[in-house]
């Protein structure tokens, strides 16, 4: 079973028939059961939308425990939001059988190692000084443009009409 920890407790996350059906409910027929592996996307580049599965997912839990969905909502963020949004991809993948969860595993792990290593070139280029250069000379062209411009409306010849 998923699990993470948050608010001094553990919150476990588990995948069934009633929960898919309650996420698709509530999120616009989101299928965490899609056999395409479509779900990991979404839930992996949209954290908001984690969260809210994860609420969808917890509330019982939640509701046990006192905690509100502001409060559920507070706790994802940080290490905390990492742990649980590993967690919702451990439970994605731990609904469906063996052969297919090794598949999956892969088409995870795959996906983490492209999203670290466009981070790291990310953070490569940003410690760059050729791109810290051109980044300052190119909001410093967009500030000339500006003030060009607003320049250029304060000096403009008006006429009767204008």
């Amino acid at each position: 079973m998923a699990t993470f920890y948050a608010l001094g407790r553990e919150w476990l996350v588990d995948i069934d028939g009633p929960k898919i059906r309650a996420v698709r409910a509530e999120h616009d027929g989101f299928d965490l059961s899609a056999r395409d592996a479509s779900q990991f996307g979404r839930l992996t580049n949209e954290p908001l939308f984690s969260a809210e599965v994860l609420w969808t997912l917890c509330r019982k839990q939640a509701s046990e425990y006192g905690v509100t969905q502001e409060q559920f909502d507070g706790m994802l963020k940080g290490d905390a939001g990492e742990a649980a949004a590993v967690a919702l991809l451990d439970a994605v993948i731990d609904f469906f059988p063996s052969h297919q969860r090794q598949l999956l595993k892969k088409l995870l792990a795959q996906q983490t190692e492209i999203q670290q290593a466009a981070t790291a070139k990310a953070e490569s280029r940003l410690l760059d000084p050729t791109t810290m250069e051109a980044m300052k000379a190119a909001a410093l062209g967009n500030v000339d443009a500006a003030i060009d411009q607003a320049l250029a409306n304060l000096t403009r010849r008006r006429n009767a009409t204008g």
